[in-house]
């Protein structure tokens, strides 16, 4: 706090001043409660809150509501992680993906992630899809599984599974660069790899993607590969099990 704001020089310079700044709040009467001396860090919060999403519908300025925001976490101030997230989100949307220009962060906020996934990825092209896959899928699964541990293993296979039932083609890019041998990978953990490949080709409707569903299989790890936990030995049984369906 400032000199200026202590107790003892408040009470000498604040007789009766004139009220100059009130026609800042004729428009915007909520905002009156912001106007104390001593904000809770409650209050302090919202005020972060409310003005970075003003910020966003007035001006569309995404990166400068993510500045705001950024400089209240410098400042400690709570509960503002999510909210920067999304504004991460936000601005991938609107200057990367460049797609999604009518969306507000209100719009945003009010969608699941696994929702907020498929927009991210809705526009990439067979081209660049495994890029996009990289530069804005697996950031937005991490600023997931910072929110609530597992998140990222859930969504991800939500994502891919729903789009095996119409198509393996952009599913098996993701195996592919999910090998064993890949020294960047989307999906690290092999009974992950493992069971979500699995359920992708069991959920495709679709009949004439059977070399597909090979490809996929030659994605996998085989039996002795890595480290094994307690599922392993059967998630290899119930791939030998698809192999041999698909035969």
């Amino acid at each position: 706090m400032d000199w200026c704001e202590e107790d003892q020089c408040r009470t000498v310079l604040d007789q009766n001043l004139p009220d100059h700044d009130h026609f800042l709040y004729e428009d915007a009467p909520d905002w009156l409660r912001f106007r104390t001396a001593t904000p809770t860090m409650d209050l302090l919060t919202d005020w972060y809150r409310i003005r970075a999403q003003d910020i966003d519908s007035c001006s569309r300025q995404v990166d400068c509501a993510l500045s705001l925001v950024r400089l209240g976490k410098e400042r400690d101030i709570p509960g503002l992680e999510r909210l920067c997230d999304d504004l991460v989100t936000m601005e991938t949307l609107v200057y990367e993906t460049a797609r999604e220009l009518s969306l507000t962060l209100r719009d945003l906020q009010q969608l699941s992630d696994i929702d907020k996934l498929r927009l991210l990825m809705k526009n990439s092209s067979a081209e660049r899809y495994v890029k996009d896959v990289f530069q804005w899928m697996v950031p937005f699964l991490h600023r997931c599984e910072k929110q609530m541990e597992g998140a990222s293993e859930a969504l991800l296979r939500e994502y891919l599974v729903t789009l095996s039932r119409q198509d393996l083609s952009l599913p098996l890019a993701v195996f592919q660069h999910s090998r064993p041998d890949s020294q960047q990978k989307v999906l690290g953990d092999p009974d992950q790899l493992m069971t979500v490949a699995w359920e992708c080709i069991y959920s495709c409707e679709r009949d004439d993607q059977l070399s597909l569903c090979y490809d996929i299989l030659e994605c996998l790890p085989q039996r002795g590969y890595g480290p094994e936990t307690h599922i392993t030995a059967s998630l290899h049984d119930q791939v030998d099990k698809l192999e041999k369906h698909l035969r």
